[in-house]
C-alpha cells in the first residue's frame, strides 16, 4: 500500500510540474517556429535567419522582485555573443531594471560563436532584437512605456538602427556603446533619445593611431539588411560599392532627428572597447589572434584591438547609462 501511495504521489507531482511548465511556456509566448539554421559561407550566412523565441535557452528574462511595473533594458550583444553584454546587463538588473538578453548566434543554430563579417552578425542581431521589442510590448509585468535598449559593438550599430524604427516598435531610449559604421550601415534618421559612448582607449578595428569612431572602410563591405530602416547602406554597400563609408562621427553630424529624436556622444577615460569585458588591455589585432593560438596575418599588426576598462572607467560607463535611462524614463 505504501509503495502504491508513493507511486500516486510521484505521478501527481509529475503532472503538476508538467502543467506548471506548460503554463509557464504559454505565459512566455514560446515561438519555436521562428527558429532557423542558416548556413555559414565564408563571412556570410545563407538562408532564413531566426526570429526571437523567448523560450530559447540563450534567453535570460529577469524582472526585479517586488517591482511594480519596472522599466526594462533590452541588451544587444556584439561579435562575441551574449557574454559581451552580460556583465553590464547584470548591473542594470541590480539597479532595479527588468532585463532581457539573448544570444542571436545560438538562436540561429551556431553551437560556437562563428567567425563572420559584421554584416552577417548584424543581420542576425537586428532580426532577433526587433522581434524581442514586439515581445516586450506584450509583457504585463513591466512598464511598456519605458523600454530602453543597450547595445555593444556590433550590437551598438544595430540599436542605432532600432532607434530609427517607428510603430509598432516603441523604444524609450537607446544607449549605444562603441558602434561601427561597418556592417548594415547606420540609419538616416533617429526617432528617440540616443546616446553614443566611446572609450578614449577604444581602437578596436581601427588603424594604429586612430580610434573606433574614426573607422572608415570601402563601401563594398557593407550590406543592406532587409527590413532595416533606410540608411548609409543604401548608397554605400556591396550593391553601391564605390567610395568609402562615413565614419560614425561624420554620420552623427548628418543624421536627421525626427519625433523625439536626439543624438549625443560621450567619450570616457579609462575605457577601451567594451568597458565591462574585463581589465583594460591595450593590444593589436595580431596580439589578440596570438592569444587565441592563431597565427596572425601581417596586416593585423597595424590594427588596434584594445578592450576592457579600468575600475573607474567602468563606473563612469555604468553611471552614464543609468543616468541616461533615468532621465529618459517616462514618469
Amino acid at each position: 500500500m505504501r509503495s502504491y501511495k508513493l507511486v500516486v504521489y510521484i505521478a501527481v507531482v509529475f503532472l503538476l510540474g508538467l502543467q506548471h511548465g506548460l503554463l509557464a511556456a504559454q505565459d512566455m509566448g514560446c515561438r519555436p517556429d521562428v527558429l532557423s539554421k542558416p548556413t555559414q559561407q565564408g563571412l556570410w550566412v545563407v538562408g532564413e535567419t531566426s526570429g526571437f523565441d523567448p523560450c530559447h535557452p540563450s534567453v535570460q528574462w529577469r524582472v526585479p522582485e517586488n517591482a511594480d511595473n519596472s522599466a526594462v533594458v533590452l541588451a544587444v550583444h556584439g561579435g562575441g555573443g551574449r557574454r559581451d553584454a552580460q556583465a553590464i546587463t547584470d548591473r542594470f538588473y541590480q539597479h532595479g531594471y527588468a532585463t532581457l538578453i539573448f544570444d542571436a548566434y545560438a538562436m540561429n543554430g551556431f553551437t560556437r560563436t562563428p567567425r563572420l563579417g559584421n554584416a552577417a552578425r548584424q543581420l542576425m542581431l537586428f532580426k532577433v532584437a526587433s522581434e524581442a521589442l514586439i515581445w516586450l510590448k506584450g509583457r504585463t509585468e513591466i512598464d511598456t512605456r519605458n523600454i530602453h535598449v543597450y547595445g555593444i559593438s556590433n550590437g551598438a550599430s544595430v540599436v542605432l538602427n532600432l532607434a530609427a524604427l517607428g510603430p509598432p516598435y516603441e523604444i524609450r531610449s537607446v544607449f549605444s556603446e562603441a558602434p561601427t559604421p561597418v556592417g548594415m550601415g547606420l540609419p538616416d534618421t533617429i526617432r528617440v533619445p540616443t546616446l553614443m559612448v566611446f572609450g578614449q582607449e577604444d581602437d578596436l578595428g581601427a588603424p594604429l593611431g586612430k580610434k573606433r569612431w574614426e573607422i572608415s572602410m570601402p563601401c563594398r563591405i557593407n550590406v543592406k539588411v532587409h527590413q532595416a530602416p533606410s540608411g548609409t547602406a543604401t548608397d554605400c554597400s556591396k550593391d553601391a560599392p564605390n567610395g568609402r563609408m562615413m565614419t560614425t562621427v561624420e554620420w552623427s553630424k548628418k543624421v536627421t532627428l525626427v519625433d523625439a529624436g536626439r543624438l549625443d556622444t560621450v567619450y570616457l577615460d579609462g575605457v577601451a572597447h567594451g568597458g565591462f569585458l574585463g581589465p583594460l588591455e591595450r593590444s593589436t589585432w595580431a596580439d589578440f589572434m596570438r592569444s587565441r593560438g592563431v597565427t596572425p596575418k601581417p596586416f593585423m599588426e597595424q590594427v588596434g584591438w584594445s578592450q576592457g576598462g579600468t575600475e573607474a572607467g567602468r563606473a563612469a560607463l555604468l553611471r552614464e547609462a543609468l543616468n541616461f535611462f533615468a532621465a529618459t524614463t517616462a514618469k
